[in-house]
Order: C-alpha cells, then sequence, then structure tokens
C-alpha cells in the first residue's frame, strides 16, 4: 500500500513539472467527472420523476374513488328520505301502478329542478308481475339488501342505487335513485382535470338504438366515446394515439408526453363485469400543473448542480 502511494505521489510531481501535460490530465479529469455527474444527476432525476407520475396517478384514481364514495351516500340518502313516504309506501304494498307513477313523477319533477336532469328516481312494487325485472333489481328484492354500482340501462351508463323498501319484514318493492356517470365530470373541471369515460364496445347493444346513434363514436378497437359529453380537445388526442398506447392505458397504465398526462381506472358494473375505463388527465400546457411542477425543478436541479462542478472546476484551474 505505502509503496502504490509512493508511486502515485512520484506521479503527480512528474505531471506538476510538465505544466501543458498537468492541466491536460486535469482538464480531462474534470470532463471525465462533470459527464458521469450529469449523468447520474439525469437518471436521478427521471426516477424521481417517474416515481411522482406514478404517485399523481395513483392520486387521480383515489380521487375519483372518492368521488364515487360521496355519490353512493347521496344516493343513499335520497332513496332513504323516499322509502319513508306513507303514501309510496301504501301504494307499493296494494300495487296501485297509477299511484306509484304519479309518486315517481313527482320526484323526478323535484329532483330535476335542482340537479340538471342528472338524477332520477324509479319504483319496482314486488307485486307487479308484469313487468321484466334487470338481475340487480332482482337481487335486492331477493337479499333484502341495498346494492350500489354502475349499471349500462337503455337510456345510458349510471351511478344506481338499489334500495328495498320493507314492511312488516316483507320487501313490497325497491327505490331505484340513479344519476348519469358523468355527473362527476364537473368535480374534475374544477379541478382543472380532465375526466373521460370509454365504454367498451360490448356493452353498446344494451343502450337503445336512440342513445347510442350519433351519440358515442368509435376509440380505438375496443371502446367507445360519449361525443355529446366529451366533445373536446382530450378526446381527439385519445383517439389519434397508437392502439399499443391505448391498449397500456386498458391495463391501467399511465402515459406522458408533450401534450398530456393520462392514466386510467378500470370500470366495472354491479355484476363485477368489465364496462369501460374512466380516463384521468392533466394537459401539460397547464402552467399550474403538476407536470411542469416536476420538469422545472428537475431543470433547477440539473442547472444549480452543473454551475457548482463547473465553479469546482475554475477553483481547481
Amino acid at each position: 500500500m505505502f509503496g502504490f502511494i509512493k508511486m502515485l505521489n512520484n506521479l503527480m510531481t512528474k505531471l506538476k513539472q510538465n505544466k501543458r501535460l498537468w492541466f491536460t490530465s486535469i482538464f480531462v479529469v474534470a470532463c471525465a467527472g462533470i459527464s458521469l455527474a450529469l449523468l447520474m444527476l439525469i437518471s436521478t432525476t427521471e426516477s424521481i420523476s417517474k416515481e411522482v407520475y406514478v404517485s399523481q396517478s395513483k392520486n387521480f384514481v383515489e380521487t375519483y374513488k372518492d368521488l364515487v364514495k360521496v355519490q353512493e351516500i347521496k344516493l343513499h340518502d335520497i332513496s332513504l328520505l323516499i322509502s319513508y313516504d306513507e303514501t309510496l309506501i301504501q301504494a307499493l304494498g296494494n300495487n296501485n301502478l297509477e299511484s306509484i307513477k304519479k309518486i315517481q313523477k313527482d320526484i323526478n319533477t323535484k329532483l330535476n329542478q335542482k340537479n340538471q336532469n342528472t338524477l332520477s328516481v324509479t319504483f319496482y312494487p314486488t307485486q307487479n308481475t308484469t313487468e321484466k325485472l334487470r338481475s340487480s333489481v332482482v337481487s335486492a328484492l331477493q337479499t333484502k339488501n341495498s346494492i350500489f354500482g354502475i349499471e349500462v340501462l337503455f337510456d345510458g351508463v349510471f351511478y344506481v342505487y338499489l334500495l328495498p323498501i320493507i314492511k312488516e319484514n316483507i320487501v313490497i318493492g325497491v327505490a331505484e335513485v340513479r344519476e348519469s356517470i358523468y355527473s362527476i365530470k364537473d368535480s374534475f373541471d374544477r379541478r382543472s382535470k380532465e375526466f373521460t369515460f370509454l365504454l367498451d364496445k360490448k356493452m353498446l347493444p344494451f343502450l337503445s338504438l336512440k342513445n347510442r346513434d350519433g351519440i358515442y363514436s368509435d376509440i380505438g378497437k375496443n371502446h367507445l366515446v360519449n361525443i355529446k359529453i366529451h366533445n373536446n380537445k382530450i378526446v381527439s388526442y385519445i383517439a389519434n394515439l397508437d392502439g399499443k398506447i391505448i391498449e397500456d392505458l386498458a391495463k391501467e397504465d399511465y402515459i406522458s408526453d408533450k401534450e398530456y398526462f393520462l392514466n386510467s381506472t378500470i370500470i366495472r358494473d354491479v355484476n363485477g363485469v368489465d364496462i369501460g375505463l374512466i380516463v384521468l388527465g392533466e394537459s401539460i400546457s397547464q402552467e399550474s400543473g403538476f407536470i411542469n411542477m416536476v420538469e422545472k425543478m428537475a431543470n433547477q436541479v440539473v442547472m444549480i448542480t452543473l454551475g457548482l462542478i463547473v465553479s469546482l472546476l475554475l477553483f481547481l484551474l
């Protein structure tokens, strides 16, 4: 070890005696050090940026889940309030269809005045055997348990809350309160976030002709978008994406380029069937957006570190 140190010391002495070789050596070593430092720094900032993207992607999905939970509480409260109506209970118990329809119409009129036609109520009397009920309503009737989830119905895609109405421990009917899946779009708009629902093409037959023709347009191989609701820039952007990128979104991955940061979550209905994707995103051009913040922070760190390295090089010279 001592001999190695002595050899290095002799080498340094000889280099210092040859000024040109000494400064050249310092310059080469400094450049190599700068290059290595920049490479490590860029790699580190890219890794940190990726972690931020993953974290933000999870945050977007959690925000959506929180809004869905608020939606469930809202529909539950409405259905519970309705279920206490003695006039409704009597009409359901007597299977008085005319009275049930009148109560239903009056409630929907009041709801529409406050909720811009996104909310509606339907009642299903147990004794009405002439109407064919869908599986979720039958399940609520048979189990006496409330059900909440998303359903694709003839007139659209809805958050649905089904509450059995029970009299003397007997189910006399089910109250259904539903609201359009697009009702939470305003919540994302207020957060300057983009919300887009892509419906799986296999669910198209569940919609009536009136509620699909001229309303839905193809996006990729397997999905459709409601152009009446989502007639905006982000839809055109998603439509022009490569098929492989849309497949990555369908796997709940995220993408980030010069225009948008996008991520998605798979949407399943009350029966556990995949019915589409919720795509959440943010425009890169948004000055206060987290993407710009990440880029600015990364660039500032690189510039500060580079300045320190250059200062150290000048000091050594």
